[in-house]
């Protein structure tokens, strides 16, 4: 063990724990992601929660990006890139997923709202983060921001890898 601070064992709640043992089986490196932001979140008060917006979002994309491959999203009867792109968003490979499960329409507009929710909070933490100047000036702020976008990862992490559903199982690529 390295020396210097001991590390802090954070106690998952059981959705967070489904989520690092589901995503462990599928993708490592977003469970440690995931993991690292709650210890990071359950530790000290940070000068800064960037890096843990970071990683947050990107254990997200990288379950999307596994689950819902671009090359399978744009073969999709009647896919269309959204304006200003150049691969599918986020909100599409989610949507791409849910469908493939035959989700109703209703029941796709929460998980598809949260997705939506992850893009501008975290690029609303990122903005702040850079107009503040100050690392010190923000770390207050920067903890509930990031804490507010952790439960809307959190949700659409357990919508996409299903740890809820009545067998848990590890999702293939596209459901």
């Amino acid at each position: 063990m390295p020396r210097g601070r001991p590390l802090r064992i954070v106690v998952a709640t059981p959705t967070e724990r489904r989520i690092i043992d589901t995503l462990s089986k599928i993708l490592p490196a977003a469970a440690a992601s995931y993991e690292q932001c709650l210890t990071d979140l359950g530790g000290p008060t940070r000068r800064s929660y960037r890096g843990v917006a970071h990683e947050m979002r990107e254990a997200l994309r990288e379950t999307l990006d596994y689950l819902a491959p671009d090359s399978e999203v744009m073969a999709e009867t009647g896919f269309t890139l959204e304006k200003g792109t150049t691969r599918p968003t986020q909100r599409q490979k989610a949507l791409h997923i849910l469908t493939k499960r035959r989700l109703s329409r209703e029941a796709m507009r929460a998980p598809e709202l949260a997705v939506s929710m992850v893009d501008e909070l975290g690029a609303a933490i990122t903005r702040s983060t850079y107009r503040r100047g100050s690392i010190s000036a923000h770390g207050a702020g920067s903890s509930q921001e990031v804490r507010q976008l952790k439960m809307y990862v959190d949700a659409v992490l357990a919508e996409l890898l299903e740890i809820h559903a009545p067998e848990s199982r590890a999702p293939s690529a596209a459901g």
